[in-house]
């Protein structure tokens, strides 16, 4: 997984301080755009300006890294979309034939990786 601290972002030089726009790692889309921020160096300043305002807009995708917005984040495997489709959950586990029941990445009763619609099977 990549170590983003933060979602990605830009900052926009003011006067009395920087503000900061956070934007979703996978669709680009501006999620929020913070007040001006002071800190002692730019590092400071964002991560005072990410841990205030920005962070409790995005998800952070448990695979890839990247922090997201809800409308691309798989909240039930906690993965972004792209990592984690939406679309065709499996029913059955393709090694042993239990029903999944709640989506996961693995069968809960052999273990194996579940294969979603869109993703290869391992071979």
């Amino acid at each position: 997984m990549d170590d983003h601290k933060t979602a990605i972002y830009k900052r926009i030089v003011q006067t009395d301080g920087n503000r900061y726009r956070f934007y979703c790692g996978l669709s680009g889309a501006l999620a929020c755009t913070t007040k001006p921020f002071q800190g002692k160096t730019p590092e400071e300043e964002l991560q005072i300006a990410w841990d205030t305002v920005g962070k409790k807009y995005f998800n952070r995708c448990h695979k890839c890294g990247r922090w997201v917005i809800d409308a691309a984040y798989n909240a039930e495997v906690l993965e972004c979309v792209e990592c984690a489709p939406y679309e065709a959950e499996p029913k059955y586990c393709k090694n042993c034939g239990v029903r999944i029941k709640t989506p996961a990445r693995t069968c809960t009763s052999c273990g194996h990786k579940l294969v979603y619609e869109g993703e290869e099977e391992a071979k």
